[in-house]
């Protein structure tokens, strides 16, 4: 037997020139609360939650980026709703109508697809019918 155990993802990583922004947005538009802030020596670390999903927002003064992330899937519940929501607010989608996949996963998804303010691409992933 092994000495580990993977149970989870820990959080999500994600480079911002303004992680104070970035942070906010996820609050505003998205229900996030925030989890913790760091800063020292150049770099600004900003921690967002929302049930179990944490994302890290990192403004790191003079250091490139070593990685990408494609998107952040955020699972919903009653994504017409939000989507209508986050419409009002001035947020843009990629493709006008809600992708529905009825043969996609067990029970079949709803997705969207929009940007965040570092760039990052957010999916709304809904799992109900």
């Amino acid at each position: 037997m092994e000495n580990y155990l993977i149970s989870g993802l820990a959080h999500i990583g994600v480079f911002t020139t303004d992680a104070k922004k970035c942070a906010q947005f996820y609050e505003k538009h998205l229900g996030f609360r925030p989890y913790y802030s760091y800063e020292a020596n150049g770099l600004h670390l900003e921690f967002v939650e929302c049930g179990r999903c944490i994302i890290e927002f990192v403004e790191n003064e003079g250091c490139g980026h070593t990685g990408t992330v494609d998107h952040i899937a955020l699972e919903v519940q009653g994504i017409e709703a939000l989507v209508e929501k986050l419409k009002s607010e001035g947020i843009t989608f990629e493709t006008e109508e809600i992708t529905k996949m009825p043969d996609f996963y067990p029970n079949g998804v709803k997705n969207i697809f929009f940007r965040g303010p570092a760039g990052e691409r957010i999916e709304l992933f809904d799992y109900s019918r």
